[in-house]
């Protein structure tokens, strides 16, 4: 009994337990049958959370500046958005590894189950993604709130806008009804619109978030609006017009509005009227009054006749600024030796300016009609003195706080008119830019900051300036990127690479360019992808060969760089002959250019087939060593066109001949011939070889050594270019071919004449096909010097003609070797050209330059009558032209012993005789020194000739007494007068002669 017992209680206990089991197992089905679909829906719900969180997010990835919000509160939503994005993203990975959809049963079963054990870390994660729900919620809500606000404020704005229009245009209605000058002013709006405060004011101020800035002026405006202006003066008055939009935000000047106006003003008294528009926020209204203002005549106020006078007294012992670096290093020796009278100069200019401003004749505010305040002219006085900043840097501080301390908008719509510009406009090497103190001084005053730099800041001048001052630079976003690469910092620079906080397309300014000079810093860059083109320039303006070739080596293009505000010269070759690089610097460059052009012909070798290399005047073995001089850019062409993968590293620029080169100077020429490149007599596709070209775009600093060293390589102009036609075209070079005498102490042609002499095969007698009254046979290359016609402003040409006309003679002597027929031609085209014939020789449009000057120039009325008058009054002067020429003939037998002296008296006689005129009686010759030489004036006292033709017995009386008081002291003697100025001294010495 007992044992049936204990079996029916152990089978009740079972069945109990058995009872149990199912109904929990029964439990747990339920459960883990929904498992995986609650996972999917988890898992969509999740998705969409991220996407939203993304969206959300996306508001706050561009520039601050671009928002609303303060830099607290983004610092704080956008922390907020990663923490949820982060929870978010990890709760969906874990989703995705128990996402079963897709799986067999079996697999589904056992992802149930294992969902169940993570369904504590799940719960979890999906309470703090609430959470962030919840905040993000009321953060949202705030944030609608505060765009109604805006928005109810702007509607405001509006209303009080119209409102205040509608006075303004009441106000303007009844002012014109009682005529009155005044028209109600936009100022005024825009200070009543000021005046209602912000609902949302920012968060920076509350917070107490403040940037440290440079120092600067409160009022004086450096943002360089923009705008034009231009004005007409007549009678005294000022007729202008202008133009101008409004300063940045900013800015102590800005007032939000656009205006054009135009009006009348005069100088004395400084009063101007003044009508017009403006345009600005809501409102458009009229503008205009009778004001006062500011505008000075720079010939009559205080402050710009003490630049001025100061000026003369710096500059008058040295003229203008050369380029040329010897020179350059001359002047900064002189001014060293001169730096207290120069001091001097200086601390007169700040007591006249002082006095000035204390008795209110002048104002710092005062500026021209051409936007040039005292401050601009200041900075370039005292820029071109640089190598003295240090000694005059008390004088020069005192001075620009006394210019800036009106508070004036220096600016004036113009983004050029800025101290920095004019500060750098007389500097073309970095040497006195690591001199200078000016900087530091106007940055101190507040006439430069990072807001007026940043238009300009790709400039390679722009670089050494940022070195010396970074807090320029503070207002950019790539500041610590731009200080890591200043401070030549390795661990900072690799730092923010690898937190990806360095922009390395940034160009204003390029970070690559502040890390020249520091080798290390600019490989790192380069190797984390920064563009090598964008500090080229600055390298070469550097002088800095190492990052030179470490940017070449690293694929800088040397061929048409797109660098702004130096796109001009096109290529690393031209801009390093444009400045004062040495010459290591063209060497390296040309090394590299023969290097590239070298491995681009290898590649062409290699890829293209025969028949293309042949067309290409090339071969598949080369049984000589490779020249760089080729057609390069077809062999490019080719490869592409061949669709070979070419770097463009390797492109050589759109010249076939490099000696062709836009920037050629005689020291490049000399490299690149020496690295292979001979083909310096090769014309263009205009028929122009390098030596042609070198004339005809004359410069004589550059063209000077670069034509006389294709002259001593042997090239010459075409034997069958006519001489004179050349000369025709060579308008600079035949100017300039007289105003000096080109002749050495050891009685040798140098300079340009020397050049003049070699350069057509035929030499300087080879004659033209001009066969007029001016000469029988056609003009000499020496005649056509005197048949260049000047305009009237430049009568300093006369007196360079003068000396080339006394001087041939002696020409003649040291080398040209003139034929006596030659020189009768001379006398011809001379006495031409006083009578006042110039209009009846074939080539005179091609010289007069439509410049009506001689006597005889002005009869030319295509009237009939008129010009029958003309054709008869030349039949009369070719009769003079004749008897002057039987003249010259017949005494030049007389005295052709003492040729030279014989060519003095002529001309000296034909001077008082025969003087060359214009139409209006003037003399164009200046007076001769005629020293010991007897006066001609003795020779005709009673002066009763007064016909055209010439005065025999006067003038052969004059020479049978001139010619033997000429002996060769007194020609010395008498030659001194045409001898070069201090001056045009410089210029030969700066030249090179």
């Amino acid at each position: 009994m007992a044992e049936v017992l204990g079996i029916v209680a152990g089978a009740t206990q079972l069945l109990d337990l058995s009872t149990r089991v199912l109904v929990a197992s029964s439990s747990l089905y339920g459960k883990l049958k929904n498992i995986p679909n609650e996972i999917e829906t988890l898992k969509k719900n999740t998705e969409l959370f991220i996407d939203l969180l993304w969206m959300i997010s996306s508001d706050f990835d561009g520039p601050i500046n671009s928002h609303v919000h303060s830099l607290h509160v983004t610092h704080r939503i956008t922390s907020i958005l990663h923490d949820a994005r982060k929870e978010s993203e990890e709760l969906a990975l874990l989703l995705e590894g128990l996402s079963s959809n897709n799986s067999s049963s079996a697999r589904r079963k056992w992802s149930a189950v294992v969902s169940a054990t993570k369904e504590k870390d799940i719960a979890e994660r999906c309470r703090r993604i609430e959470s962030f729900k919840s905040t993000l919620q009321l953060w949202y809500q705030h944030q609608s709130n505060a765009r109604l606000r805006r928005v109810e404020h702007q509607l405001s704005q509006v209303t009080v806008s119209q409102e205040a229009a509608h006075t303004s245009m009441s106000l303007l209605a009844h002012q014109a009804r009682r005529t009155s000058t005044v028209i109600d002013s936009n100022r005024a709006i825009s200070k009543r619109l000021d005046s209602h405060e912000d609902p949302c004011p920012s968060l920076d101020n509350r917070l107490g978030h403040h940037r440290r800035r440079p120092r600067r002026n409160a009022g004086l405006c450096t943002c360089c609006p923009s705008g034009s202006s231009s004005y007409l003066s007549i009678y005294g008055l000022q007729l202008f017009y202008s133009q101008e939009i409004s300063h940045l935000p900013n800015c102590p000047h800005r007032d939000g509005s656009i205006s054009w106006s135009c009006g009348v003003r005069t100088l004395s008294p400084r009063i101007q009227m003044m009508v017009g528009i403006q345009l600005g926020g809501w409102t458009l209204s009229m503008v205009g009054g009778l004001s006062p203002h500011n505008i000075v005549d720079r010939k009559k106020s205080p402050a710009f006749i003490a630049l001025r006078e100061a000026r003369m007294n710096l500059l008058s012992w040295r003229q203008d600024l050369t380029t040329k670096r010897e020179y350059r290093l001359a002047l900064s020796s002189a001014e060293t030796n001169r730096q207290k009278e120069v001091k001097a100069v200086f601390n007169t200019l700040l007591q006249k300016l002082r006095e000035a401003f204390e008795s209110g004749t002048a104002s710092p505010s005062d500026y021209t009609a051409d936007n040039s305040h005292a401050l601009h002219n200041f900075v370039i006085l005292a820029a071109v003195f640089v190598d003295l900043h240090e000694h005059l840097s008390s004088v020069l501080n005192d001075t620009v706080e006394l210019l800036v301390a009106g508070n004036a908008d220096i600016s004036h719509g113009d983004p050029v008119n800025n101290p920095l510009y004019c500060m750098f406009a007389v500097w073309l090497d970095t040497m006195r830019i690591k001199n200078n103190k000016l900087d530091r001084i106007l940055i101190n005053h507040g006439c430069i900051t990072s807001q007026s730099v940043v238009e300009k800041s790709r400039d390679p001048r722009f670089v050494a300036m940022f070195r010396k001052n970074p807090s320029l630079l503070e207002g950019h976003d790539q500041y610590l990127a731009h200080a890591a690469a200043i401070q030549r910092s390795e661990t900072e620079l690799g730092r923010l690479l690898r937190q990806n906080k360095i922009d390395l397309w940034t160009k204003t300014p390029s970070i690559l360019s502040l890390a020249v000079g520091w080798t290390t810093g600019l490989q790192i860059l380069l190797d984390a992808g920064a563009n090598p083109n964008d500090a080229i320039l600055t390298a070469i303006y550097e002088d800095h060969l190492p990052s030179i070739e470490l940017l070449v080596d690293n694929d800088c293009s040397l061929f048409d760089l797109d660098v702004w505000n130096y796109s001009w010269y096109g290529d690393a070759l031209s801009f390093a002959t444009s400045l004062l690089a040495s010459s290591d610097v063209v060497c390296l460059l040309v090394q590299k250019l023969v290097e590239r052009r070298l491995q681009l012909l290898q590649l062409a070798t290699k890829e293209l087939p025969e028949t293309c290399l042949k067309r290409l005047g090339h071969h598949k073995q080369h049984h000589v060593q490779p020249s760089p001089d080729y057609n390069a850019p077809e062999v490019f062409g080719q490869l592409e066109a061949h669709k070979v993968p070419v770097p463009m590293a390797l492109w050589p620029g759109s010249l076939t001949n490099l000696c062709h080169h836009p920037g050629m100077t005689g020291a490049l020429a000399e490299r690149l011939y020496d690295a292979g490149f001979r083909r310096i007599d090769e014309p263009d596709e205009y028929g122009r070889s390098p030596l042609m070209k070198s004339i005809l775009y004359f410069s004589p600093e550059l063209s000077m050594p670069l034509a006389r060293w294709y002259l001593r390589k042997g090239c010459q102009l075409p034997r069958s270019l006519a001489y004179v036609n050349f000369l025709d075209q060579a308008k600079r070079f035949r100017e300039l071919l007289p105003t000096i005498v080109c002749i050495t102490k050891d009685s040798k042609l140098c300079g340009l004449l020397r050049i003049f002499q070699k350069l057509h095969p035929e030499g300087v007698e080879q004659r033209d096909n001009c066969s007029c009254w001016c000469s029988t046979s056609g003009c000499t290359p020496v005649g056509i010097i005197l048949r260049t016609r000047p305009p009237p402003w430049k009568s300093r040409i006369f007196i360079d003609r003068q000396r080339w006309l006394f001087s041939l003679a002696r020409y003649s002597c040291l080398g040209l070797s003139l034929e006596k027929d030659t020189f009768a031609d001379i006398c011809r085209l001379e006495v031409f050209d006083r009578l006042g014939m110039a209009h009846t020789c074939s080539r005179y449009h091609y010289q007069c330059d439509g410049y009506d000057y001689y006597s005889g120039n002005d009869s030319s009325d295509d009237n009939n009558s008129e010009q029958g008058e003309v054709q008869e009054e030349d039949r009369h002067l070719k009769k003079a032209l004749d008897s002057y020429l039987e003249l010259y003939l017949c005494l030049l037998y007389t005295y052709a012993d003492r040729f030279e002296a014989f060519w003095i008296a002529w001309w000296i006689a034909l001077e008082y005789f025969f003087p060359f005129e214009t139409s209006s009686g003037e003399h164009c010759y200046p007076p001769l020194n005629l020293g010991i030489v007897c006066d001609p004036q003795s020779y005709d006292e009673a002066r009763s000739h007064d016909s055209y033709e010439p005065n025999v017995k006067a003038i052969t009386a004059f020479l049978a007494d001139c010619i033997p008081q000429l002996s060769s002291e007194a020609r010395a003697k008498f030659f001194g007068q045409f001898q070069p100025t201090e001056y045009e001294l410089r210029k030969l010495s700066y030249w090179g002669i």
